[in-house]
């Protein structure tokens, strides 16, 4: 695939978060490709630009574009904190660059900030040196997500713990234009309209929230947030994805959930094999976290 000039420009300022500028480039070729093109035009490039504005939303968008700028943008030093000396590693969703709403990263940052001093309290890192049986390796490191919406671009079902924010939508009774912008926008089908009124069905919702930003008479708002906790998740030599300890709570309910997570992991025997945290869930059963 060949590129010109002023497209590759585009594409290289684009406002994406630094974690997905190749996706970017690649989104770019998809969109010639479909078009039976062999060359990136200007007029892909800017389409694959306007395609990604649209789904970070203008607010993000502003932020990633004026970090692209040098300019500080007020994202918390939090997000950043280096936990190299420790056994334990806090990962973040592309909400770490300003890749969501400032209400999500604030979700994030309300419990990040509590998690981690939550870990350093607990001594985890020695905990885990005191049952390492083996010379330390990556794997012995605890492994935390912290997402930013149940789109889980970066999944915390593989992770150790891991902490999704969630936004649960309310429609009111009135006022509906029947744009149907809630209904297309909902990819697990869980706005209907009823009566000239949206229904939400709360078995399909997965809390993420997108259903508001799309109303544009705010017929649909966000009646509350809160936090889905999964533990035991592992990619290693058994996969294993994350079970839920909770599918509904708040920031210090997260924390109270890692503090029993751990002291279960630390109060359990140690003899001829080293025990992982995702075993440990298998051995207990989730129902011992919950």
């Amino acid at each position: 695939m060949h590129w010109e000039k002023e497209a590759e420009e585009i594409v290289e300022n684009m406002a994406v978060p630094p974690m997905m500028a190749r996706f970017a480039r690649l989104d770019a070729e998809r969109r010639a490709w479909q078009k039976g093109l062999e060359m990136i035009t200007p007029a892909i490039a800017k389409a694959t630009e306007k395609g990604y504005a649209r789904v970070f939303g203008p607010e993000a968008t502003e932020v990633i574009r004026r970090m692209g700028r040098g300019e500080d943008v007020g994202l918390p030093d939090a997000f950043f904190e280096d936990d190299e000396n420790e056994l334990f590693k806090i990962e973040l969703c592309p909400a770490q660059y300003g890749a969501c709403t400032a209400q999500k990263r604030n979700m994030m940052l309300t419990v990040l900030l509590p998690l981690r001093a939550k870990l350093k309290e607990l001594n985890t890192t020695r905990i885990i040196l005191e049952k390492a049986l083996t010379p330390l390796m990556s794997h012995h490191v605890l492994r935390v997500a912290i997402i930013g919406c149940p789109n889980c671009c970066t999944t915390p079902y593989f992770a150790d713990f891991g902490i999704i924010c969630q936004l649960r939508p309310a429609a009111k009774p009135e006022g509906c234009t029947q744009c149907q912008a809630c209904v297309r926008c909902c990819t697990e089908g869980a706005i209907t309209l009823n009566n000239g009124n949206p229904v939400i069905d709360y078995d399909r919702c997965v809390m993420c929230g997108g259903c508001e930003k799309e109303c544009a008479k705010a017929v649909i708002t966000l009646k509350d947030t809160g936090y889905k906790v999964v533990i035991g998740g592992t990619g290693s030599r058994h996969p294993h994805i994350a079970q839920t300890a909770s599918g509904w709570t708040d920031a210090a309910g997260a924390v109270a959930l890692l503090e029993k997570f751990i002291t279960a992991y630390r109060n359990f025997p140690v003899e001829k094999n080293e025990i992982s945290f995702h075993q440990l869930v298998s051995l207990l059963g989730i129902e011992a976290f919950q």
